[in-house]
C-alpha cells in the first residue's frame, strides 16, 4: 500500500497547534493538544459585507465584471419605477458615473465587464422594450435592438459575443423559450430552449454557457442547462429551486446565489458535474439581485427582500476564510456610567469622568489592563459628556458639562499617576469628539448649548488655538478616529441625528462617504484610513477604509452610546454607556482577520 511519506514526500508532522501558513493546503498533520489529525482544504467559500450602492435597487438591475471591477446599471428604486443610474465598483466601494443609460429599464439582460458591457432588452416600468445599449467605460451607446423585447432573461458572455435565454416576451405568450445570439453588432435567433423560462441563473461564455433556475413557468425550477454553442442539454439540477436568482462564473464553475420567493441566500457551486449546497449563504437573503465575478471571487449586490437593498457581499473561496469581526466581555468598570471619556488602547485603556446618577458628574478615573478596570487618582474638575484622547499613561481630558448642566471650557492632562489642570478650551463644549495625543490633540463639534457647534481647536501642548476651518456639519455627540492624529482624523455621525463623515487634513474638513447607519451618541476608535464606528442610536458597527463604511454583521451585545470608545480598528475597548441608564459593562473588539480552512479528519 502506498503510504502518505511516498505520496508526498514527508511524514505527518506532530505539532501542539495547528500552522497558519497557505502551504498546509492539503497537508495531514496531528494536533497533538487537541488529539486530531487535521488538513487545510479550499473552503466553500463565506460571504462578507462590501460597501454598499449608492442607489438601492432591485428588480433585476444589471450586474457585470468582476469582484473588484464590476458595473451595475439599471433596476428599480421602489420595485415599481425604473432608473438609468450606472456605478462602477472598485473592490471596496461604489462610484456613481454620471454616465446613465439612455433608456431607464430593469430585468436587464447584461452581458460583458465593467468597461465593456452590454444592456440588453428589460422592460420600463410600462412595457417590455428592445433597446440595446453597448458601455466603453464612458458612457452608453444605443445600438441594434433585439428581435423579441422581453425581460428577466438569462444572459451571459462578453461585449462582443453574448447570449439571451428565454424572459418575458409579454402577452400573450408571456414565458418564452427564445433564445438570441449577439456578435457585437446585432442580434440573430438561435437554438430555443426545450421548455420556456424565465428568471433563472447564468454563466459563461457564448459557446460555452450555462443556465439554472428559474421559473418554468409560475413555478420555481432547479433545472440546469448547459449550452455548447449550437446546442442545450440537460445537466444535474440545483440542489434549491427557485427563480429571481444571480450567478456568476463559468459553465464548468459556476456559482448561483439567492432568489426566492420565499427570499433565501442559499449559495450553490458547479463543477461541471453536480450542484453543491454550501453552508454559507447571503448574510441577507434576496431575490432579484445582480452577481459578477467568478466561483472563487464574486460580488452580490442590490436585489430585494422585498424593498431595495444598497446591499454589497463579497464572496471568497480559498485555503483562507475570512472570519467577521466580533466583540466579547470584558472586566466591567468598578463605577458604573454614562457619559464618559476615553484614551488609550484595548490592552491598557482610561476612562474618565461621566456620571451614574441624575444630577452630579464624577471626577472618577479607571484604568484597563486588558482584564480589569483598577481605580487609579481622580480628575480635578468633575464633569460629564466630555471627550478624551490620548494613551493611559498621556491622556486628555477635554470640556464637558460641569454640575447643574453648565458648559465647561476645563481641560487636564494625565500622565499616568495625576491629572494637572491645563489652559481651558476658548469655547466651552460639551458632546464634542476628539483625536490626538496629550500634547498636540484636536477637538471638533459639540454645543456650548444651542445650537451645536462646527468649531475645531487644536492644542500644542500648551494652549488651544481656535481654527478658521470648522467642520461642514455641526453637531455634537459625535464619535471620531480618536487614535489619529492633530492632523489626520475623521469625523462621524451625531445629533441632529446623522450618518455624515468628514475627513480632516490638518486644514480644512471635507466631507466623504456617510455611515450606512445614522446614529447619535456614537463612539469611535481607529485612525483616519482605518476607523471603526460603534453604537449610538443602534448597536451596529461599522468599518473604515479611508474611503467608505462597511456594516460588520456582529454587533454590540448591549446596544448604548456615549461610552468609553478606544483602541485601533482591529483591537478596540468600550465601557460604560447609556443603554439607556448607565452600565459598567465592558467589550472587547476583536477585528476581521483570515484564517486557514481548517478540517479534522475522521474514520467516518
Amino acid at each position: 500500500m502506498t503510504t502518505y511519506k511516498e505520496l508526498f514526500g514527508k511524514y505527518v508532522q506532530n505539532v501542539a497547534s495547528d500552522p497558519t501558513s497557505t502551504d498546509a493546503e492539503g497537508q495531514i498533520w496531528y494536533n497533538s493538544t487537541s488529539g486530531t489529525f487535521k488538513t487545510a482544504l479550499g473552503s466553500y467559500g463565506v460571504w462578507s459585507s462590501g460597501g454598499n450602492l449608492n442607489t438601492a435597487r432591485g428588480l433585476r438591475l444589471g450586474g457585470v465584471g468582476t469582484q473588484t471591477a464590476s458595473l451595475a446599471y439599471g433596476g428599480s428604486p421602489d420595485n415599481s419605477a425604473s432608473t438609468n443610474a450606472n456605478e462602477s465598483y472598485n473592490g471596496t466601494s461604489w462610484t456613481t458615473i454620471p454616465a446613465t443609460l439612455n433608456t431607464s429599464k430593469y430585468w436587464i439582460g447584461s452581458i460583458g465587464t465593467q468597461t465593456a458591457a452590454i444592456a440588453a432588452s428589460g422592460y420600463t416600468g410600462t412595457a417590455n422594450t428592445n433597446t440595446t445599449e453597448s458601455y466603453n467605460g464612458t458612457s452608453w451607446t444605443t445600438v441594434n435592438a433585439v428581435n423579441n423585447a422581453r425581460r428577466d432573461s438569462m444572459s451571459f458572455g462578453i461585449q462582443t459575443a453574448g447570449i439571451m435565454a428565454g424572459g418575458n416576451v409579454g402577452a400573450p405568450t408571456f414565458v418564452s423559450a427564445l433564445v438570441e445570439s449577439w456578435n457585437g453588432t446585432s442580434w440573430t435567433a438561435s437554438t430555443a430552449l426545450p421548455a420556456v423560462r424565465e428568471g433563472g441563473g447564468s454563466a459563461g461564455i457564448q459557446t460555452a454557457g450555462l443556465v439554472f433556475g428559474g421559473t418554468s413557468p409560475n413555478v420555481a425550477t432547479s433545472s440546469s442547462l448547459s449550452w455548447n454553442g449550437s446546442a442545450w442539454t440537460s445537466t444535474p439540477s440545483l440542489n434549491t429551486a427557485r427563480q429571481y436568482l444571480a450567478g456568476c462564473g463559468t459553465q464548468t464553475a459556476a456559482l448561483g446565489f439567492g432568489g426566492g420567493p420565499p427570499f433565501t441566500g442559499a449559495t450553490e457551486l458547479w463543477n461541471g458535474t453536480s450542484w453543491a449546497s454550501s453552508p454559507n449563504s447571503l448574510a441577507t437573503a434576496r431575490y432579484t439581485l445582480a452577481g459578477s465575478g467568478s466561483q472563487t471571487s464574486a460580488l452580490a449586490f442590490g436585489g430585494g427582500n422585498p424593498s431595495p437593498l444598497a446591499n454589497t457581499e463579497e464572496w471568497t473561496q480559498s485555503v483562507t476564510v475570512p472570519v467577521a469581526g466580533s466583540w466579547s466581555s470584558g472586566g466591567n468598570l468598578n463605577t458604573s456610567r454614562m457619559y464618559l471619556g476615553a484614551a488609550g488602547i484595548q490592552t491598557a485603556g482610561l476612562g474618565f469622568g461621566g456620571y451614574n446618577n441624575l444630577s452630579s458628574p464624577t471626577t472618577a478615573t479607571e484604568k484597563y489592563n486588558g482584564t480589569a478596570w483598577t481605580s487609579v487618582n481622580n480628575m480635578n474638575t468633575a464633569r460629564k459628556l466630555l471627550t478624551g484622547c490620548g494613551t493611559q499613561t498621556a491622556a486628555l481630558a477635554i470640556g464637558g458639562f460641569l454640575s447643574g448642566d453648565i458648559p465647561s471650557s476645563a481641560s487636564e492632562s494625565y500622565n499616568g499617576t495625576n491629572w494637572t489642570s491645563t489652559p481651558s478650551l476658548n469655547t466651552a463644549r460639551f458632546g464634542s469628539a476628539a483625536s490626538g495625543t496629550n500634547t498636540a490633540a484636536l477637538v471638533f463639534g459639540g454645543a456650548p448649548g444651542a445650537p451645536v457647534s462646527n468649531q475645531t481647536e487644536s492644542w500644542n501642548g500648551t494652549s488651544w488655538t481656535t481654527s478658521p476651518a470648522t467642520l461642514n456639519t455641526g453637531r455634537n455627540y459625535l464619535g471620531s478616529a480618536n487614535a489619529g492624529t492633530q492632523t489626520a482624523t475623521i469625523a462621524f455621525g451625531g445629533q441632529p441625528i446623522t450618518a455624515v463623515t468628514e475627513s480632516w487634513n490638518g486644514t480644512s474638513w471635507t466631507t466623504v462617504n456617510s455611515l450606512n447607519t445614522q446614529r447619535s451618541g456614537v463612539m469611535g476608535a481607529g485612525i483616519q484610513t482605518a476607523a471603526l464606528a460603534f453604537g449610538g442610536s443602534t448597536n451596529a458597527t461599522e468599518l473604515w477604509n479611508g474611503t467608505s463604511w462597511t456594516s460588520n454583521p456582529t454587533s454590540l451585545a448591549t446596544a448604548r452610546s456615549l461610552g468609553a470608545g478606544c483602541g485601533t480598528q482591529s483591537l478596540a475597548l468600550l465601557a460604560g454607556g447609556d443603554t439607556p441608564g448607565f452600565t459598567a459593562a465592558t467589550e472587547e473588539w476583536v477585528g476581521p482577520y483570515s484564517t486557514l480552512n481548517y478540517k479534522t479528519l475522521t474514520t467516518s
